[in-house]
């Protein structure tokens, strides 16, 4: 008699939504297996499976060997179990919901070359030039998905029956066939069952609504003679345009109104595009091809004469986000466009979340589209596209929304309490929830500076709970911003109430820090010296920080350079206008007098939006305070991202900020024509109270000077302003790290995302034989601050258990 064994199989990590369940029905049915195979939610797959000891073996060596690419198996628990029944086949049983401290869904996922195929295939009818095309391995999960498990009638498609009837066999049969690729695939459809695009004017009416191939036509016929497309897609809604163009993009420019010079991201069809006007490398080449399909930003070749890409999508700026195709509709608009690049830039008014719900996005959008594609799939949860840059092989992460989210980051050490939130701070927010060891940030919410988006937080937050399967009882805190006026404090402190929980306020830059250490696995007993880099973060003594040193650990930290305190005269005007910000220097650092002689040579004046007058008030207002800062109307800031923003100003980069971080990125587009070895400049650091202070008044009056000297080009001061800036904050980190026995120095914060300044910190580091921690998972900007408020926040809570 055979050696007939029954076992039990528990499987976890991301195996929901990436075809793992038929996959695990086929290599079961392959090595001649009987039983069953389980959905149990959060808990993961389970397998009960009967059959000769070989054939399970061989079945656990396949299932390791040839899982889907996009699944990932955390555990892989076998046990042998006594069970006298003799299974008579093999199925995949109902789902069931159990509860694990993770989640087993993935984000969403691009359409496949395999469905691709069937997309442009005129024999297959019922999926020819059907944008919704979808298969077990592909399509969208996390938009879609209502709650876990992961089943048709808990996603947004059960208003979408399986048809019975159809060529050349029915969605139920493809679903039912174990060797179809469909076999137990959730998402999909085609055109007799599934839903379906209409082309809409303006006032809400019908174009055309029968002919899939005539909306299409009518469609890139319109993009073709230059108007304005309202495209709905996976997780939320684009303006897509001409990027060709000047008249195009200035006419959506104009619409947009507060747009005037933010860059757009583009889509274009294929790689030839991308090579004729960009340099690219492998990784980048593989982040863009990835089932992740994220925007990635890339650099411009410098003949612009022979480029296909306006300037005007990406004004004074050096490198633009690049996209390629990731659903059935991008690449059916391409088929009949033809190989152009398209401006695909998110269909919200500024500061509030993009409409997924078609009355809202025809409210939203009626004075910037011309016509609108709209489909009737509802999407649960919004997602923006994500958006990243990549320094020598390591991801930066700018925005992480669409193809990252709900993944999660896992700590290094374990945790024991089952749960907490975490709101963010202001700008560029994501919140977070922990779970155990595990941090699961939100999708991308934006500036939290509007009702609409702090309840767009608020769902997000409660949905990641729901898929996460948390109780009310298993939070045990909240965290967020130190800055006590923030709206996401005040969001904070009502869920600390509604839970009835302690509330943990963490400074924003020891936030960043925390990140940073967490996605570098640094021990709970290691500390490290953080450079924390960037606009403006409330600070502990009540100022506006932003160039920090950090010497941190995860439950203490201590302050021990900052670039010298400069004051804002006027306040938040000063991050509006760096003309302002320049004068504050300059008047703090020469006096009034000499000052003036300054302004009237540079013409500063011109530069302020009240042009003299201004300036005589901010004279004036400087005088009256008699070097006593902080006061009411000059705060005290020792802000990197001001001193990027005060530079690029002399430099004649941006004499306004109309989006954020323009100043300091104009700087880098300007930088990067430069050649820093033709320029002589150093940055240096002094000693205050036990504390190095670089300082950036000599820095200033240094590069006033430069700028003087006609000899000099700006764009070889930009170029070497960067390196020495890097380079000073490297040096004073190392001498921090000798002092205190630190092993490892890190940059995080959001001057990290400038190439050569960064580069220049992490040269020096790694020459002076320490660690250089940088970041690839978490966002070095905004969008990782709540992730570090968590890490925070549960050191806090430890302490005062």
């Amino acid at each position: 008699m055979n050696d007939i064994r029954t076992v039990e199989i528990n499987i976890t990590g991301i195996v929901q939504g990436v075809g793992f369940r038929p996959f695990l029905f086929n290599v079961a049915r392959n090595n001649g297996l009987k039983g069953y195979i389980l959905n149990r939610g959060n808990a993961g797959v389970r397998l009960t499976l009967q059959g000769e000891s070989k054939s399970i073996e061989n079945f656990i060596v396949d299932v390791r060997s040839n899982k889907p690419k996009i699944s990932y198996i955390e555990h892989f628990k076998v046990k042998k179990i006594d069970f006298k029944k003799t299974f008579s086949n093999l199925e995949i049983k109902k789902s069931e919901q159990g509860r694990g401290i993770s989640l087993t869904l993935p984000p969403d996922i691009a359409i496949c070359e395999n469905c691709l195929k069937d997309i442009r295939n005129k024999n297959l009818k019922k999926y020819y030039n059907y944008p919704f095309i979808a298969c077990a391995v592909c399509g969208p999960r996390f938009t879609t998905v209502k709650e876990l498990p992961y089943d048709r009638e808990r996603t947004t498609m059960i208003k979408f029956p399986f048809c019975d009837k159809a060529e050349p066999e029915s969605c139920i049969q493809e679903y039912s066939d174990f060797n179809n690729r469909r076999f137990h695939a959730q998402t999909y459809a085609c055109s007799i069952c599934g839903p379906n695009y209409q082309l809409y004017n303006k006032s809400g009416n019908v174009i055309e609504q029968d002919s899939i191939t005539e909306i299409l036509k009518r469609t890139s016929n319109r993009i073709n003679n230059g108007e304005i497309i309202a495209v709905k897609g996976i997780g939320g809604v684009h303006l897509v345009c001409l990027a060709d163009d000047d008249d195009v993009i200035l006419k959506l420019r104009k619409r947009k109104g507060e747009r005037k010079f933010k860059p757009f991201a583009l889509m274009v069809p294929n790689f030839r595009l991308i090579e004729k006007n960009f340099y690219i490398s492998e990784k980048e080449r593989e982040l863009l091809t990835s089932f992740r399909r994220p925007i990635v930003l890339l650099e411009r070749k410098n003949s612009s004469n022979n480029s296909s890409i306006s300037q005007q999508v990406a004004p004074g700026l050096n490198n633009v986000g690049v996209m390629l195709p990731y659903s059935g509709i991008h690449h059916l608009l391409f088929d009949y466009i033809g190989e152009k690049p398209l401006v695909y830039t998110s269909g919200n008014k500024s500061n509030i979340p993009m409409g997924i719900e078609n009355d809202k996005i025809f409210k939203q959008l009626q004075n910037l589209a011309d016509v609108f594609l709209l489909h009737n799939r509802p999407i649960f949860q919004r997602a923006d596209d994500s958006v990243l840059r990549i320094h020598e092989n390591k991801v930066k992460l700018i925005r992480r929304s669409r193809g990252y989210v709900p993944e999660y980051l896992a700590l290094s050490f374990d945790v024991d309490i089952p749960a907490a939130i975490s709101t963010g701070p202001e700008l560029a927010v994501t919140g977070a929830i922990l779970r155990r060891n595990r941090i699961f940030p939100t999708q991308h919410i934006g500036n939290v500076t509007h009702l609409e988006t702090n309840e767009f937080l608020r769902n997000s937050l409660f949905h990641m709970k729901n898929l996460l399967q948390i109780k009310d009882s298993e939070i045990e805190f909240i965290t967020c911003d130190l800055h006590p006026a923030f709206i996401t404090t005040k969001l904070a402190n009502e869920l600390a109430s509604q839970f009835n929980v302690d509330l943990f306020q963490i400074q924003h830059h020891i936030a960043h820090v925390l990140s940073l250490m967490a996605e570098n696995n640094v021990k709970i007993d290691e500390k490290i010296v953080g450079i924390s880099v960037d606009g403006v973060g409330y600070g502990d003594d009540g100022n506006v920080w932003g160039g920090e040193i950090l010497l941190c650990s995860y439950d203490k930290y201590q302050r021990v350079g900052l670039l010298e305190y400069q004051p804002m005269i006027g306040g938040d005007r000063c991050t509006k206008y760096p003309a302002r910000m320049t004068a504050s220097i300059i008047i703090k650092a020469l006096g009034s007098e000499e000052a003036l002689k300054i302004f009237k040579k540079i013409g500063l004046g011109n530069d302020l939006e009240y042009k003299e007058t201004e300036l005589n008030a901010l004279i004036s207002q400087f005088e009256m305070s008699n070097a006593n800062f902080p006061s009411e109307n000059i705060p005290l800031t020792s802000s990197a991202g001001r001193i990027f923003d005060v530079v690029s100003y002399l430099l004649g980069a941006s004499n306004i900020k109309t989006y954020r971080g323009e100043p300091a990125m104009r700087l880098e587009g300007l930088a990067s024509r430069g050649n820093p070895k033709e320029i002589k400049l150093n940055v240096e650091y002094y000693r205050q109270n036990g504390n190095y202070i670089i300082d950036t008044s000599k820095l200033v009056l240094d590069i006033l000077d430069l700028i003087m000297n006609s000899q000099n080009k700006r764009e070889d001061i930009a170029a070497k302003f960067q390196i020495e800036f890097g380079k000073i904050l490297a040096n004073v980190a190392i001498k921090i790290a000798e002092e205190n026995g630190c092993e490892k120095i890190g940059l995080t914060g959001g001057v990290a995302y400038n190439y050569s300044f960064s580069k220049m910190i992490k040269n020096i580091v790694n020459q002076a034989e320490y660690t250089f921690l940088e970041h690839n998972l978490v966002a070095p900007g905004d969008a990782g601050i709540s992730t570090g408020q968590l890490i925070g926040g549960l050191l806090q809570y430890l302490k005062n258990k």
